[in-house]
C-alpha cells in the first residue's frame, strides 16, 4: 500500500509517523513543496526573544531523521499541481505523475489579508517559511511597526517588538484581544500590558487596505498609517484552489471531510489547517488553525487509513500560551461564544494558588451547563499554571462536574501543587 502525504509540516509529519506505526509493511511518501520540513511557524517570535539565533534551529525534525528514523520516503522541493481521483495519481511540477492507494492533504495554512496585496521587504507574513533571518533583520532596521490581528500569534509579536526602541501598532478587528479563546474581563491584564509597553491597541478597527509603496501604508475605517514595516499575524486560510475541480469544498474554501476525515473520493483524505472540525460544546463546523488540532486529526486520519474506524469527534480547542510575564490558558466555550449553547450556561468565578511554595494566584472562569457539568474553563496567573489547563481540559472532555473535578486524585508535590481547593471569587474580576 502506498500512501501519499501533501504537507511536510506538524500534520503531514505525525501522519507519516503514526502510519509508520499503524502500518510497518507500507510505502509512505511525504511531498513538501518547500526545500525543507518540520518549519516552526512564527519563528521570527523565538528569534526576538532570543530562544533562536539562526535559521537552523527554525526547524523542529529533519528530513534524515523521517527517513533514517521512521523508513519514510521523504521528497522536499517537490510542488504538487494537479489532481486525477479516477486514476489515483498526483500531477508533480517536475511533470512526474505519482501514484497512491490512499492520499493524505495536510497542506497547512497561511496568513491572508486581500487578493492584491504584495507581500514584499515591507509587509510580511508570519507564518511563511522562507527567510526567517532576513525578516529577523528587517525588524531590528525597522522604528515604526504595525501588527495586523490580536490573536496568538500578533500577541506574542508585539511581545518581542516591545523593548521600547519602537513604535508599535497593533490592530484587531474585533472588540477584544484573543476573542475566540477569552471573555473580554479574562484578557484585561493584557491590555494593561500592552498599555504599559506604549503599544498602541486599536480594537475594532478593520484593516481595509495595504499599499505596497514606500513607506508602506495601512487603511481602516478610522485611520490611515505609514509604517516601516507591517507584519501579518491575522487569521489564517487554506488555499485549496488546486483541489476544487476535483473535490468537494465548504463555503469557506475548506475541503469537505465526514466523520472519518474522507473527502468526497474515500481515498484521499484531508486534515488540519485544510478542513473544518466540529467544535464539540456546540457542534458547530468550525475553522481550527492549532497545532494541537493539526496532530490530533492526523493520528484520526492514520487509524482510519490503517483499517481501524475511528471518528472525528470534534475538538473542545484547549490553547495555552505566555504573554507579557502572564500564563493564559483556555478551552471550551466561552461566554461570548454561548449564544450558540442551545441550553442556560451558569459561570463561576474561582481562585487557587500556584502551588504550595508559590503564592502566585490563578484566576479562573468556569462555565457550566444546567447539569452542574464543565463546558469551558479560562484561566490566567503569573506562575506557570500548563498542567492546570490541562487538567480543566480532561475534565471537560469526560463531563464532571465542579465536585469531580475538585475530588480527582492528583500528585501532590509542593513545588507544583497546591493542597487548596478551588476558592470562588466575586462575580467578576476587578483588574486595574
Amino acid at each position: 500500500m502506498r500512501v501519499v502525504i501533501i504537507g511536510g509540516s506538524f500534520a503531514g509529519i505525525q501522519t507519516a509517523v503514526s502510519l509508520r506505526r499503524e502500518c510497518p509493511a507500507s510505502e509512505i511518501v511525504l511531498l513538501e513543496k518547500q526545500e525543507r520540513v518540520g518549519f516552526i511557524p512564527s519563528s521570527v517570535n523565538l528569534f526576538l526573544k532570543g530562544k533562536l539565533h539562526n535559521e537552523e534551529e527554525c526547524y523542529w525534525i529533519t528530513k534524515e531523521q523521517l527517513i533514517n528514523d521512521h523508513h519514510i520516503e521523504v521528497r522536499t522541493s517537490t510542488e504538487v499541481v494537479s489532481l486525477n481521483g479516477d486514476s489515483k495519481q498526483v500531477q508533480l511540477k517536475n511533470g512526474e505523475a505519482l501514484f497512491f492507494d490512499y492520499l493524505v492533504i495536510a497542506t497547512g495554512s497561511n496568513q491572508q489579508f486581500s487578493g492584491n496585496t504584495i507581500v514584499n521587504e515591507s509587509i510580511r507574513r508570519i507564518k511563511d517559511q522562507t527567510g526567517t533571518e532576513a525578516l529577523y533583520q528587517k525588524i531590528v532596521e525597522s522604528k515604526k511597526i504595525a501588527v495586523v490581528g490580536g490573536g496568538q500569534v500578533g500577541l506574542e509579536l508585539v511581545e518581542g517588538l516591545s523593548d521600547g526602541t519602537k513604535e508599535v501598532h497593533l490592530y484587531e478587528s474585533q472588540p477584544t484581544l484573543l476573542f475566540r479563546y477569552f471573555d473580554p474581563e479574562m484578557v484585561v491584564p493584557l491590555v494593561n500590558e500592552l498599555k504599559k509597553h506604549r503599544v498602541s491597541l486599536f480594537l475594532n478597527e478593520q484593516v481595509q487596505q495595504i499599499t505596497e509603496d514606500e513607506p508602506v501604508q495601512l487603511v481602516t475605517e478610522q485611520r490611515k498609517d505609514t509604517y516601516d514595516l507591517i507584519l501579518l499575524a491575522n487569521h489564517t486560510k487554506p488555499d485549496n484552489h488546486i483541489w476544487e475541480d476535483h473535490l468537494r469544498l465548504n463555503d469557506d474554501g475548506t475541503i469537505w471531510v465526514n466523520d472519518y476525515l474522507q473527502t468526497s473520493h474515500p481515498a484521499i483524505f484531508a486534515i488540519g489547517d485544510a478542513i473544518q472540525v466540529s467544535f464539540r460544546p456546540t457542534d458547530e463546523k468550525m475553522y481550527v488553525s492549532l497545532v494541537n488540532n493539526a496532530i490530533r486529526t492526523a493520528n484520526i486520519a492514520s487509524k482510519n487509513i490503517s483499517g481501524t474506524p475511528t471518528k472525528d469527534l470534534g475538538t473542545y480547542r484547549p490553547i495555552g500560551n505566555r504573554w507579557f510575564g502572564y500564563f493564559f490558558g483556555s478551552v471550551g466555550l466561552t461566554e461570548e461564544e454561548s449564544i450558540f449553547y442551545p441550553h442556560k450556561i451558569m459561570k463561576y468565578f474561582f481562585t487557587t494558588r500556584a502551588s504550595a511554595m508559590n503564592q502566585e494566584v490563578v484566576k479562573i472562569k468556569i462555565l457550566c451547563d444546567e447539569k452542574g457539568q464543565l463546558i469551558g474553563a479560562q484561566c490566567y496567573s503569573k506562575a506557570t499554571n500548563f498542567h492546570f489547563l490541562d487538567q480543566l481540559t480532561f475534565a471537560i472532555e469526560e463531563g464532571w462536574t465542579l465536585a469531580q473535578l475538585e475530588a480527582h486524585e492528583l500528585f501532590f508535590q509542593p513545588e507544583f501543587r497546591t493542597p487548596v481547593s478551588l476558592v470562588k471569587a466575586v462575580d467578576s474580576f476587578n483588574e486595574t
